[in-house]
């Protein structure tokens, strides 16, 4: 959803390079899930996965007005399977990177 303009060119452009930026400066892992990928599980709603150092982990997701925080063991390991495959077939951090940027330069020059 990279090209998709929410709240104008500028806006993505600053978005987009605010992210990239957090991305150098080591305070997240930017992978891009390119097109070409097709259909994986997650792209339906969204997933944030949780571990902890004193319970077992759980997984939250998240769709169109309503979320469900998971703490079944089978569920939470799906999760973690799903995410994985998914993660599998994105972009490396750096080609993820070049592209989160290329893109933030369109959304500037107002492609």
């Amino acid at each position: 959803m990279l090209r998709r303009r929410v709240g104008g060119p500028q806006v993505m452009a600053e978005q987009l390079h605010k992210i990239a930026d957090m991305a150098v400066a080591g305070r997240l892992r930017l992978h891009v899930l390119p097109y070409a990928a097709g259909a994986h599980a997650l792209q339906q709603s969204l997933l944030t996965l949780m571990s902890f150092g004193d319970s077992a982990p759980v997984a939250y997701v998240e769709g169109f007005l309503t979320g469900n925080l998971m703490d079944d063991p089978s569920l939470v390991n799906a999760s973690q399977t799903a995410y994985a495959l998914a993660l599998s077939e994105a972009l490396s951090q750096q080609e993820s990177l070049a592209l989160v940027r290329a893109v933030a330069e369109e959304h500037a020059d107002g492609q």
